[in-house]
């Protein structure tokens, strides 16, 4: 089927814009609103590419600038339609920001903000402590993780972790409204507010912060309300603990502005991980109890958050103890030892942002902190060294995109954001154009100028996905709110509908929109977090 591939949202009036074409074509038009011709141009042959499996035409339309709805047309083919302009993002951004609403466990909700998403309040009970003889502990609120019901403190942690480094590095995100309910405030942060509260019940008395708080197995296909199992509270991790200790000490730099006392209790509760950490200086990694089936968010070892959580106190506290600390971790020690010189090293130990490997997050506190020490230096030239390759990946493939065959993983998109905030930080630190254009092209991606022809956003594109993995929306009947972010193609095909796909299908094709694919079309917190991140960075 003959294709024109564009990001369906839109593009800011001085950015590169390009439309990919999956057809011969000599030329292009571009038509506004009106059914007037905006502007004509050639068409550029690119040529099959491994990732997408197309044979692509590029039609490059940047000298469009004047605000407007506009779509291409070529060989009498239409794409879907997009806005150019300034305010091109902003719905996009509410949408995204709102989605962590959405998803609020607990008393969390307001009909009259969530409207028809509403729901009842949901796993209020206390939790079990599982395998100890203890009584039960109040950890009501939050966020669901993702498409099942369960709450996991690595993983909201990273999320909290992207949204609070939006704000470090792009304050304008404290003034995007996004209709919740109004405090003393900015929305973010107000938002953000839910999950450090939850994570705060997780941590225990000695400082340390059990895993996750799920049912024994994954819920059926029920409203969050209708969901009564009892609820575990899993065991103690380093991996937690550390996590925890960092995003404390994150969120007291930013809440201190607003509520001191607040900000003080943060730091406490950061000073109180980390010497839990000091004193259980041994890996404590986690694995799911026998038997059940709820996310496991296993870890090999712990270094990458010890890391991030020592260069999280020493930005939040200035103290050289941290400095030295992070010096010490073993994934600073390993890449100092492949280089002669911290500027030479190029690798992506420290450019890594998902729950899996934090190095990188720890790298964006000594950013901040910007002390121009050897490790900030060190830190500084992976990034923009990392923002390089993928510069060179983009020159690889029609869509202009900086992944590779293999970054089409479970949660590729995900792979895809992590890489975007690259090349946001990389081009604050050294601005480039080449930065701008490949982030621009990976939000094209993102947004629908890809080989399925869809945004991955709901609610944002004419062919925005419309069937999360995500359990309210699926028992309740409804389209899913607007915001979500997909997964997306995964050549791993890990569920049964998925495998329905013919097995030398491309790796930007591997994906169906349907709510049995958990292993592309699920939904989670830390998948929206990074867009508010770029979002914000393109502000």
């Amino acid at each position: 089927m003959n294709n024109i591939f564009v990001n369906q949202v839109g593009f800011m009036p001085n950015s590169k814009k390009k439309a990919v074409l999956n057809f011969k074509a000599e030329e292009f038009q571009v038509i506004d609103g009106n059914g007037n011709t905006a502007l004509k141009g050639a068409v550029s042959h690119f040529g099959t590419d491994e990732i997408s499996g197309e044979d692509t035409y590029v039609a490059d339309f940047s000298q469009v600038t004047n605000q407007g709805t506009y779509k291409i047309v070529a060989n009498d083919v239409s794409s879907a339609s997009f806005l150019v302009g300034d305010n091109a993002y902003d719905k996009l951004m509410k949408d995204v920001c709102k989605c962590f609403y959405y998803l609020r466990c607990g008393h969390g909700m307001d009909k009259k903000y969530a409207g028809k998403y509403y729901h009842e309040p949901c796993h209020v009970s206390k939790a079990t402590v599982y395998g100890e003889d203890v009584p039960p502990v109040d950890v009501c609120g939050g966020w669901h993780d993702a498409g099942d019901f369960g709450r996991y403190s690595t993983a909201g942690a990273v999320a909290v972790a992207h949204l609070l480094y939006a704000v470090r590095f792009f304050p304008k995100l404290l003034e995007v409204e996004f209709d919740i309910p109004k405090s003393d405030l900015p929305d973010i942060l107000a938002e953000v507010k839910v999950e450090l509260d939850f994570l705060m019940k997780m941590q225990r008395e000695d400082g340390s912060v059990w895993h996750k708080v799920t049912t024994f197995s994954h819920a059926p296909f029920v409203m969050p309300e209708d969901d009564k199992e009892e609820l575990f509270l899993f065991n103690v991790s380093s991996l937690a603990t550390a996590d925890i200790a960092a995003v404390f000490a994150l969120a007291n730099t930013v809440y201190g502005a607003y509520d001191k006392e607040y900000a003080k209790l943060l730091l406490e509760r950061s000073l109180k991980a980390y010497k839990w950490l000091e004193a259980n200086n041994d890996a404590v990694l986690f694995k799911n109890a026998e038997g059940s089936n709820t996310g496991e968010y296993p870890e090999n070892e712990d270094n990458s958050n010890r890391f991030w959580a020592a260069a999280a106190l020493f930005e939040a506290t200035g103290e050289k103890k941290y400095y030295q600390d992070a010096l010490k971790q073993k994934p600073f020690i390993e890449a100092y030892d492949k280089q002669d010189a911290f500027k030479e090293y190029t690798g992506n130990i420290f450019t890594c942002f998902g729950w899996a490997d934090v190095a990188g997050l720890g790298a964006l506190s000594l950013i901040l902190k910007n002390d121009r020490s050897e490790i900030y230096e060190f830190v500084k030239q992976a990034l923009i060294g990392e923002a390089n390759r993928l510069v060179k990946n983009s020159s690889e493939n029609g869509f202009g995109l900086c992944m590779k065959k293999e970054n089409f993983i479970w949660g590729s998109n995900m792979e895809l954001l992590k890489y975007l905030m690259v090349l946001t930080v990389a081009n604050k630190l050294e601005p480039k154009a080449e930065f701008v254009n490949t982030l621009t092209a990976g939000l094209n991606y993102l947004l629908g100028c890809n080989s399925m022809d869809v945004s991955y956003v709901t609610g944002n594109g004419e062919k925005a996905f419309k069937n999360p993995h995500l359990r309210p929306t699926f028992a309740a009947k409804l389209d899913a709110w607007p915001g979500l972010v997909s997964g997306g193609p995964n050549t791993g095909l890990q569920d049964e509908r998925a495998q329905e796909l013919p097995k030398d299908t491309a790796p930007m094709k591997c994906y169906i929109d349907h709510v049995d694919c958990y292993s592309l079309n699920e939904i989670t917190i830390y998948w929206n977090s990074p867009l508010v991140f770029v979002l914000a960075g393109l502000m």
